[in-house]
């Protein structure tokens, strides 16, 4: 209990080095670009069509029927998850970035290795905020709109929590051997595909008769996340409880890992770096 007082202690100690940390990143994420901060929104929509063109369209991926009883668009039910991805995928690997671009700043002054790393999670924060701030607006103009809106800052909270802690194990071993940046590359890869992203769920529960031990894929975290942002924002209903305890647990238990293990090894990692 003390070690995690500590840690918030430390976090909020250093606030204003991990807010520059974050502005650096955000000044420096389209420096010198034509159409600058523009690309945040740009970026997100090409995926979203391309996806759309592939699945949607040429694959004829049909999502279950909104909440409001009506709505069954493709581009929305994706978009809805893209975002998740998104938020996960920029913090975990950018937090791997984040750090070794702070090493030569920590070989000549001292200061907290986790600030780069957090304030990295922080700028992503702000493309998360443009891409559900989207989403939301189109469910709006769609009459897709309910009260289950409510609990999206807390699964946000969760879903930074777990990104976070993932990130913290990466940016350590990443710092000791620069191999991880590419596997997480190819690991993330696998990942985007091992939950319901760009396919509706219904697709994976569909197997379970024939191959039962596919039921592991609901025990996924990536997957039980995607299905509760789903859950709020296109069903419009809450998600399961068990559901919410599980991530309530697993991002508590993957944040509570990845800062005991950074901490641990932040002493050497200014030499790694």
């Amino acid at each position: 209990m003390s070690g995690r007082s500590n840690g918030f202690a430390q976090v909020w100690q250093y606030r204003g080095l991990i807010g520059n940390f974050a502005s650096r990143e955000l000044k420096g994420r389209y420096k010198g670009s034509l159409l600058g901060s523009a690309w945040s929104l740009i970026s997100p929509l090409a995926t979203l069509l391309t996806y759309s063109i592939v699945f949607g369209f040429i694959m004829k991926f049909e999502p279950r029927v909104a909440g409001n009883g009506t709505l069954q668009s493709f581009p929305i039910y994706l978009f809805a998850a893209l975002a998740v991805w998104n938020l996960f995928n920029s913090v975990a690997l950018g937090s791997m970035g984040a750090l070794l671009s702070a090493g030569p700043l920590l070989r000549k002054i001292y200061f907290p290795p986790f600030a780069p790393v957090l304030g990295s999670a922080l700028a992503v924060l702000n493309q998360t905020a443009i891409e559900f701030g989207l989403l939301l607006a189109i469910l709006l103009i769609v009459m897709n709109v309910g009260w289950s809106w409510l609990l999206l800052p807390v699964l946000l909270a969760l879903w930074l929590a777990f990104s976070v802690g993932v990130g913290l194990i990466l940016a350590t071993i990443n710092a000791r051997f620069r191999d991880m940046t590419h596997i997480a590359g190819v690991l993330f890869g696998l990942l985007f595909y091992s939950a319901p992203i760009i396919y509706p769920v219904e697709l994976v529960h569909g197997q379970y008769a024939a191959h039962p031990w596919l039921r592991a894929y609901d025990y996924n975290p990536i997957t039980v996340f995607v299905e509760a942002f789903r859950n709020v924002v296109w069903d419009l209903r809450m998600p399961d409880l068990d559901h919410m305890i599980y991530m309530v647990v697993v991002s508590c238990t993957v944040l509570f890992v990845g800062w005991t293990y950074f901490q641990r090894r932040s002493a050497d990692i200014s030499e790694d770096l």
